[in-house]
């Protein structure tokens, strides 16, 4: 006999980018991929796209090669990490990563304009699973897919194994 799972799907609120700025100020004012340029960071800034994913317009600060004129991969996965939190803060959400798979497809260049974008694919209680890119033109320099962990509950869920909802890993 085959039995039947469900998957306990969260309900989440709608984007808005007062609440996206709001923790964003509150929360990554002096972090490093979120603060300006100037003093030292990446300088990325989000705003609620009408499909409901957040995006930055991005060049890559002077210093963030890896090689010559390409830009570090780590940069790129920072810029992606950072693109799916403000999609959660545009939500009200706010979570740490606990899993980030990033695929590089292609380098992407120093000085060249980038898109960093992310979405929510779907919740489950306090976890939630997101996917971000990096373009450029039609160039899709990178992917990532993350699960995230609400703050709030992350030590209330750490010692109370009840409160774990697993997410499937289809990845």
């Amino acid at each position: 006999m085959v039995q039947a799972t469900t998957t306990r799907m969260a309900a989440v609120a709608a984007p808005t980018d007062v609440a996206l700025w709001a923790l964003c100020a509150r929360k990554h004012a002096d972090r490093f991929a979120c603060r300006p340029v100037a003093p030292g960071g990446l300088g990325l800034f989000f705003g609620v796209q009408p499909d409901g994913s957040v995006a930055a317009c991005w060049t890559c600060p002077p210093g963030g090669e890896s090689h010559r004129g390409i830009v570090h991969g780590g940069l790129l996965a920072t810029a992606l990490d950072s693109a799916m939190v403000h999609a959660l803060f545009a939500r009200g959400i706010v979570a740490r990563t606990a899993e980030l798979k990033v695929r590089y497809r292609h380098p992407a260049g120093v000085g060249a304009g980038l898109e960093v974008r992310a979405w929510l694919r779907r919740s489950f209680g306090q976890l939630h699973e997101l996917e971000a890119e990096i373009c450029g033109g039609s160039v899709a320099y990178a992917h990532a897919r993350a699960k995230f962990m609400a703050a709030s509950s992350t030590e209330r869920a750490a010692n109370d194994p009840a409160n774990l909802i697993a997410m499937p890993n289809e990845w």
